[in-house]
Parts: structure tokens; C-alpha cells; sequence
């Protein structure tokens, strides 16, 4: 893309049905040389585009550049759950049937009457809570991942649009996640997992565990 000449540092953008995103790792990054970056948390099954916001020397904006439009989609009835901090902790799971089937927000309420009137005190709609996300791994391998990622605390859930009315970019913690291992005791490896989910913002950090560390990037 070309830049404007007063351009120091840039932000990137992921921009979809899901929002208006910073890519992790690029907010205020040196617009000196080259750069590449990897969107680990791209929604899946809808057009994202990505947009350079420029900034000069003080952090005034001077617009966007570059629209790059791509997709990445998934099997239908698949799920990616991911630790945000740590890519390479992932695992695609099958879905369950009642995968994201119970959408529920609440807010706190109090309720007073006097006389003939009856009104009502409410406090901010939280997220989603208690959403059933089960799911079930095939291979011990993957249940192991499974494991992982559920070990970060909060986690990322993503599928494809047809898999409900979730938001494609999903970010929960599950207080306590169960599995019940369906055939391991007659020598298979499938596990199902009863997990319910509430929803938590996204956290703000960039990524604290790299996918790759600077030995394999020298050795390749």
C-alpha cells in the first residue's frame, strides 16, 4: 500500500459483520520497511476486510489505505475453540446439535409499586450467559487440545454462520467444563464435552505466546 508520506506508525483493521476489529499485535506499529502479520482470529463464512489506518509522528490519524478483502471458512456443524493469547492453542471440534441453541442476557432489576404504579429499576443487559457449547473430540489427541484450551480460562469460540445466532467472534470462559469419555474404556478415543459458556469482552493485550519461537524462525 502506499503510504502517506507522514505516516510513522499504522493500525490494522479487520472489518466484517462482526465489527470493527484491531488486528492483534498491529495497533501503532513502525511503518519503517516492511511488515506481515497473521490474523489468528478472523471470523468464519462472511467477507473481512482488512484497512491500514495511518497515524504521523504526534498520533494524528491520516486516513486508510489498502483494502484487502478475503474469507476463511469451516465445515458446517465444526467449531474452533483457541486460547486469544496463545495461537497455536486450538482445536476444531463437532458441534452438538444444541450447539449455541440458548441465547440468554439478564440484568439486574428491582421492581417497586406504589399504589396503582409498578415501576422498574434495571442495571446495564450483561452478554450471553450460561450458552451451551458442547462438543465432542474423535481422537484423544484432540481432547488433550481440548484441554489446553480450556485450561487458559478464556477462551475463543468461532463457526461458520449457519451455526445460529452466536456472534462469530465468540470470547467465553467456562466455569466447569466436563467430559465424558464415550468408548476410551473399550480402546476408542471419543469424548464428548458439556460445556456452558458465558460471554466475556475481548481482551485488549496483544499475544503473549508466539506461535513460533526465534529458533525455528532462524532455522527455517
Amino acid at each position: 500500500a502506499d503510504l502517506d508520506g507522514s505516516t510513522v506508525t499504522i493500525t490494522v483493521h479487520q472489518i466484517s459483520v462482526a465489527g470493527d476489529i484491531e488486528v492483534r499485535n498491529m495497533r501503532g506499529v513502525s511503518a519503517l520497511g516492511g511488515f506481515a502479520q497473521t490474523d489468528y482470529w478472523v471470523p468464519f463464512g462472511v467477507p473481512v476486510t482488512y484497512k491500514v489506518q495511518q497515524f504521523d509522528a504526534g498520533g494524528v490519524e491520516l486516513g486508510y489505505v489498502l483494502e484487502l478483502v478475503t474469507q476463511v471458512d469451516i465445515g458446517d456443524g465444526y467449531a474452533v475453540l483457541s486460547d486469544p493469547l496463545a495461537p497455536a492453542t486450538a482445536v476444531m471440534v463437532e458441534a452438538h446439535t444444541d450447539f449455541g441453541g440458548l441465547l440468554r442476557r439478564s440484568r439486574q432489576t428491582r421492581v417497586y409499586r406504589a399504589g396503582y404504579q409498578t415501576r422498574a429499576l434495571m442495571g446495564l443487559q450483561s452478554l450471553l450467559e450460561d450458552v451451551p457449547i458442547r462438543c465432542q473430540t474423535k481422537t484423544l489427541e484432540d481432547a488433550d487440545l481440548l484441554e489446553d484450551v480450556l485450561a487458559a480460562g478464556q477462551f475463543l469460540v468461532r463457526l461458520m454462520p449457519s451455526g445460529g445466532r452466536l456472534p462469530l467472534i465468540f470470547h467465553v470462559v467456562v466455569p466447569s467444563p466436563s467430559q465424558i469419555p464415550v468408548d476410551v474404556q473399550y480402546g476408542g478415543e471419543w469424548v464428548q464435552w458439556d460445556l456452558t459458556a458465558t460471554e466475556v469482552s475481548r481482551p485488549e493485550i496483544d499475544i503473549i505466546v508466539a506461535v513460533i519461537n526465534y529458533q525455528l524462525f532462524a532455522d527455517t
